[in-house]
């Protein structure tokens, strides 16, 4: 009887002369359904490779493989499938290059939650990965809010999730240059409540939620990092691609810089330059702490300077994550992507954004090579200031601009998904509502990639129409709730058109604009112009509107929504520029400061313009209301405000050294009539 090696996968070991799979292989695994399933790994030059795909124990037992350890749970969960098809055993043989690399395509399989083994051998070594399902498998990508593991119902749902076919593995990292494996080995995990608690919220929450719907194993892929930018997410080829001057000058600094490092020679200068400097450090305090000791003060804290970082691992650099973490695994069977970053691009970055984001989504498609790869990307949530200006939030809400970008690169796209979350937002940056953007990831792929009857948004803007000073937003509808009220003619407006979440409530959220550009608060109703029901927007000081935007800002304060509490996206009418906000370089990240800071300046004065312009309008019309059809009552109103005025201008110490000699017996003059005026009607009385 042979000697039989068999290699854990996930090992220590990754010597090219030895047999191993690709780490991204290993037991507990999910393989996607239904797509021919590539396996690949590693072997001596020229050695020969057979892999084998098995449900059958035996297959396995006769390779050398012996079956996975039992579960040590106290309670555990069995599927059962009625009329399963399971998968017949299947064997295909491959050569290792001179790279040592081998590669094999089986067939496709259906969905199974019979444990499933992958082999491969090669003379006397043998290596498995265990206890592999067929099912559904998400990559998920993006930033901190997408690797948060903390979430407000965490004790709730943590400990209540016994989903042993829901697999999870994350892992994050970076490199200059495109991996051909993982770095480090991986773990994949069985959905137990103790292993819940570890995921990451949105992807555990996301596939959760697809399991229990869609009754098959799911394996979600999680390598979010967090604080990472766009560039970060990009294949190298389509940012060389990029004619734009920001990502050109990113790259050539970028490039520079890691061929420094690369030299040995400038990389040990870079550090005993770095060691000089802390000698001198050491010898200033050195000083500064006799010098303490013979005042009797405490001896001040040694600062060394920060050791340089190496920036061909760096935290998030042009293609750095997506060369160590998505190429590796780019040969993986995938059903979709679900993205969400881009918070980091609203702190002065989302000009170079304008230019990276769409090639984020074009990378995923040409990394996996299916240029039909569904793609969806979840929008920022409310952060930041509330109820905010809009004359201010127009200027430069990095949030606004960021969700704007990913809006107008995803429109059109039959594929791709924009999944609106600023109704789960608050002042903190990670905020606790994961449950909700879960919820509303997991209804667009329930919807748009698996064509399930889901509700899975709010309506979208289509078009707008200017009419008798007002303006006129029309909608689409979900196509389920289309479906279910496609007589539109018909229908009340709460079947087919955006409402407010709090019922009667006032509509939140619009803004409008005339041809000067300058945003003010719309008021919002529901109208019915030819038989279809739109959303008419006006101002008492915008009497020829030509823009709308609606929910604006970091946090947004619209209430819209559509069937089923799901929000109305962001969107605005007008193709506007947007304020520049640059900060790859010292001197551009100065003067687009000043730029935004001169903006904002401008638009706070022209919110307190807006806010007098409208109360002279609002109070008169306020007075009339109280005291209709009651011409005393409007008189001793307008007496009150006149005298309010009057107070303001003499009143104030500042304002009266100020008025010309004239006016200030202009205003004695004033107050004697109105006193006069006020008498008068006390006698009417």
């Amino acid at each position: 009887m042979r000697a039989v090696l068999v290699l854990a996968l996930l090992a220590t070991a990754a010597h090219a002369q030895e047999l191993r799979l690709a780490r991204i292989f290993g037991d507990h695994m999910v393989l996607q359904q239904q797509e021919p399933i590539r396996i690949w790994g590693w072997a001596p030059p020229g050695a020969a490779v057979t892999v084998t795909l098995t449900q059958d124990a035996e297959v396995a037992a006769a390779l050398g493989v012996e079956p996975p350890e039992p579960t040590e749970e106290e309670v555990t969960v069995a599927y059962v499938e009625r009329d399963a098809q399971g998968i017949d055993t299947a064997t295909r043989e491959s050569v290792a290059g001179a790279d040592g690399r081998f590669a094999v395509e089986l067939p496709p399989a259906p969905a199974s939650f019979r444990p499933t083994w992958i082999v491969a051998a090669s003379g006397e070594a043998v290596v498995a990965a265990r206890d592999v399902l067929i099912g559904e498998v998400w990559l998920c990508a993006g930033q901190s809010n997408m690797g948060w593991s903390n979430f407000d119902r965490k004790g709730l749902e943590a400990p209540s999730s016994m989903d042993p076919g829901l697999r999870y593995v994350a892992w994050h990292d970076s490199d200059y240059k495109p991996l051909d494996d993982l770095r480090r080995d991986q773990r994949w995990q069985p959905c137990t409540p103790e292993a819940a608690a570890r995921f990451s919220a949105v992807p555990f929450l996301f596939g959760r939620t697809l399991h229990r719907y869609l009754r098959v194993p799911v394996g979600v892929i999680n390598v979010a990092r967090g604080g990472t930018l766009g560039q970060t997410w990009c294949m190298r080829e389509e940012l060389d691609a990029s004619d734009s001057p920001i990502v050109r000058q990113v790259l050539a600094d970028y490039d520079a810089e890691t061929a420094r490092w690369d030299d040995p020679a400038q990389q040990v200068e870079i550090l005993a330059t770095w060691e000089r400097a802390c000698d001198d450090a050491r010898a200033a305090h050195l000083v500064k702490a006799e010098e303490a000791a013979a005042a009797g003060k405490p001896e001040p804290r040694l600062r060394l300077p920060r050791k340089p970082a190496d920036p061909r691992r760096g935290h998030s650099p042009p293609a750095g994550l997506f060369n160590a973490t998505v190429l590796p695994i780019r040969e993986l069977g995938l059903r979709g992507v679900l993205y969400y970053q881009g918070e980091n691009n609203n702190f002065m970055r989302w000009t170079r954004y304008e230019a990276t984001f769409p090639r984020v989504v074009a990378s995923f498609r040409r990394a996996f090579d299916d240029p039909e790869l569904p793609f969806g990307c979840v929008l920022q949530p409310g952060w930041g200031t509330f109820g905010l200006d809009p004359e201010v939030a127009a200027v430069a809400e990095g949030y606004a601009n960021v969700r704007d970008i990913q809006r107008r690169a995803l429109a059109g796209d039959p594929h791709g998904g924009l999944i609106a979350t600023y109704p789960a937002g608050n002042s903190y940056i990670h905020p606790g509502q994961k449950v909700p953007v879960a919820e509303y990831a997991s209804r667009w792929a329930l919807a748009r990639v698996y064509g399930e009857p889901v509700v899975h948004r709010g309506n979208l803007y289509e078009r707008q129409v200017v009419k008798d000073g007002r303006l006129l937003l029309y909608f689409d509808t979900d196509p389920v709730v289309h479906e279910r009220w496609k007589h539109v003619e018909n229908n009340a407006a709460w079947q087919v058109v955006p409402c407010a979440s709090q019922g009667n409530a006032p509509f939140e959220g619009f803004t409008i604009a005339g041809a000067d550009r300058r945003w003010y608060p719309a008021n919002a109703r529901h109208a019915k112009v030819e038989g279809v029901w739109t959303i008419e927007l006006s101002s008492d000081l915008v009497p020829e509107p030509v823009a709308a935007r609606y929910g604006w800002a970091n946090w947004p304060t619209g209430n819209m929504v559509g069937r089923e509490d799901l929000p109305l996206p962001t969107f605005r009418t007008d193709d506007w520029p947007l304020a520049e906000g640059v900060n790859y370089a010292k001197e551009p990240e100065q003067a687009s400061k000043q730029v935004l800071d001169a903006l904002r300046q401008a638009a706070r004065v022209q919110a307190l313009d807006r806010k007098l312009r409208q109360a002279a309008i609002d109070v008169p019309r306020l007075e009339g209301e109280l005291h209709k059809g009651d011409a005393n009552g409007q008189l001793d109103a307008k007496i009150v405000r006149l005298h309010a005025v009057l107070d303001e201008l003499s009143g104030d110490d500042w304002l009266a050294r100020r008025l010309d000699p004239d006016v200030a017996a202009a205003v004695t003059e004033l107050r004697a009539a109105v006193q006069a005026l006020e008498a008068a009607a006390s006698e009417g009385d």
